[in-house]
């Protein structure tokens, strides 16, 4: 029987894309609701993408939510706190669609200095593991300062190991062990790389997420 990964980078379409389409689907429309609802300064949000990057013994999914937020062309250096409160919407966003799901990590990027969403000239990111995005999510006295405490005292040089504060953006679908599900579409390599990372962004404008 193919994998997991073969299924879902083939011509059908398994039931485990069509499942995690539909948490993508509701996780979307949780942030840029509470975006809207807030009034925060910035132009785009969605979740972009799902990348699934390993699969179980029994193939089951290993995925990394990607939510990314567009800040505006015009900022060149992003307001931190402000960042952190979006990280934290992004958190309480995602956790629930995806809380029956074995997720590696949880991937917050901000597009920043460019054009919109997909057209950015920088971009960084928060990685945030499972259990500080359950303990956000869930504890009233955890605040986001405190996430953001939480995360800035764990992160280390890596920017690929979950916590990390403020990093550099990595290409899922460079990897041939992985597969990006991207608004109703699982693809390899460039055709997802814009929606799965920050990387080549203007080359796939207007694919995942939505506007908020």
């Amino acid at each position: 029987m193919p994998s997991l990964l073969e299924r879902l980078l083939g011509d059908d379409t398994p039931d485990e894309q069509v499942d995690i389409e539909s948490r993508q689907e509701t996780a979307d429309e949780a942030l840029r609701n509470a975006v809207d609802r807030a009034g925060y300064p910035v132009e785009d949000c969605g979740i972009t993408a799902v990348a699934v990057v390993n699969e179980g013994p029994d193939g089951e999914p290993i995925v990394v939510p990607v939510a990314r937020f567009s800040l505006g062309e015009h900022v060149e250096e992003p307001d931190r706190d402000l960042v952190w409160d979006l990280v934290g919407e992004a958190a309480d966003a995602i956790r629930e669609p995806f809380e029956d799901v074995f997720v590696r990590h949880y991937d917050v990027q901000f597009t920043f200095d460019g054009d919109e969403l997909f057209e950015a000239e920088e971009c960084r990111r928060v990685l945030l593991t499972t259990d500080l995005v359950d303990r956000f999510s869930t504890d009233a006295g955890f605040s986001v300062a405190d996430l953001r405490a939480a995360v800035e005292a764990a992160d280390d040089i890596d920017d690929e190991v979950a916590p990390v504060a403020w990093g550099q953006p990595v290409d899922y679908s460079r990897s041939a062990d992985a597969a990006v599900v991207v608004g109703g579409t699982a693809a390899a390599a460039a055709a997802s790389a814009s929606a799965a990372s920050c990387a080549g962004a203007g080359a796939a404008a207007g694919t995942g997420g939505g506007a908020c």
